[in-house]
């Protein structure tokens, strides 16, 4: 198949090599409107300044969207206008409207469209995945989730972001609450701020919330980008306490605890080597809904939606109450 790469900014160059050297993909073409970055591909790579140009020039089977968050409704609109599948990266879109929008699209025209949410797919998030489906720790009553870094974003559209750690990074968190428990949340009460010793006085990257799901589970969330101590893994440290049980993630580690002792202990050198574009193409080759697709992703850019209504205004509340305050 034939990719048409848009964006090599970022993690563009990273997707590149990726496609570059992927089984499933036999030739890729790059969209930039920065021609300076021509310089850090292949110069026998064909090379375009519009998505348009590209598509009739190339006739793909597929794009991966890697522009700037503001501008991936622009991209994605003209790469469905061509009835072509698109690998989106996280976020649909920076504006929940335009995010409902969007996808409403894809489903009007019924063109796969996929969000790269890469944390679903680490090795260590796949086995407490396992477990937690398997049933072992009986009925989930409730999920902690510990997010530490020490990370300075230079990138000029973080500090553009009103909620730079929530709308950036706790996405991919909150993402991964309704992909562990298969749930969605009923109630969110959240806290967006910028303590003393942060980095930045732009944007907030200090969150704590809580939410009660409608399984009846609970989560307790905290999220630090200017952590001094002891660091967790992008994904975050987790613990989930069953009825018969409990599971946490912590440090590449998966440890299955039965009566307040471990009983099972997984361990993994690294993430895994999983990636959102196996997913995407063998969806494309199964003719199914890639996971996650844009109508599911949507659900988790709703409850950050939530989260920052909630730290505006002070008050609990559901999603449906926040997506009336857009």
């Amino acid at each position: 198949m034939q990719a048409v790469l848009v964006g090599l900014g970022n993690f563009g160059l990273g997707w590149y090599k990726r496609l570059r050297s992927h089984p499933g993909v036999q030739t890729v073409c790059v969209v930039e409107s920065n021609v300076q970055l021509r310089e850090t591909i292949d110069p026998e790579t064909p090379f375009y300044l519009t998505l348009e140009e590209a598509i009739i020039s190339e006739r793909p089977d597929f794009v991966i969207n890697v522009t700037p968050p503001h501008v991936h409704t622009t991209i994605n609109e003209i790469a469905f206008s061509h009835g072509l599948p698109v690998l989106c990266e996280k976020p649909i879109s920076n504006d929940i409207t335009d995010a409902q929008y969007i996808v409403g699209q894809a489903e009007l025209k019924n063109i796969p469209f996929m969000i790269s949410e890469n944390y679903r797919f680490f090795a260590p998030v796949l086995k407490a995945k396992e477990l937690l489906d398997s049933g072992v720790i009986g009925h989930l009553s409730s999920v902690h989730i510990e997010f530490d870094r020490y990370h300075v974003v230079t990138v000029p559209y973080f500090g553009r972001l009103a909620n730079g750690l929530l709308e950036d990074v706790t996405i991919h968190h909150f993402d991964m609450i309704r992909y562990f428990t298969g749930q969605e949340a009923v109630k969110v009460f959240a806290m967006n701020s910028n303590p003393p010793g942060s980095w930045t006085d732009t944007t907030t990257i200090h969150l704590s919330a809580w939410m009660e799901l409608d399984g009846g589970t609970v989560v307790d969330y905290h999220g630090n980008m200017m952590a001094k101590g002891k660091l967790t893994e992008w994904y975050g440290d987790w613990r989930f306490e069953g009825a018969e049980g409990a599971i946490a993630v912590t440090s590449n580690r998966v440890q299955l605890m039965k009566e307040g002792k471990a009983d099972e202990v997984y361990t993994f050198d690294g993430v895994g080597n999983v990636l959102s574009i196996d997913e995407f193409l063998a969806a494309l080759k199964e003719k199914r809904e890639p996971r996650p697709s844009g109508r599911d992703y949507l659900k988790s850019q709703s409850l950050v939606h939530a989260a920052a209504v909630s730290s505006r205004t002070g008050k609990m509340l559901s999603v449906e109450e926040a997506l009336r305050e857009v």
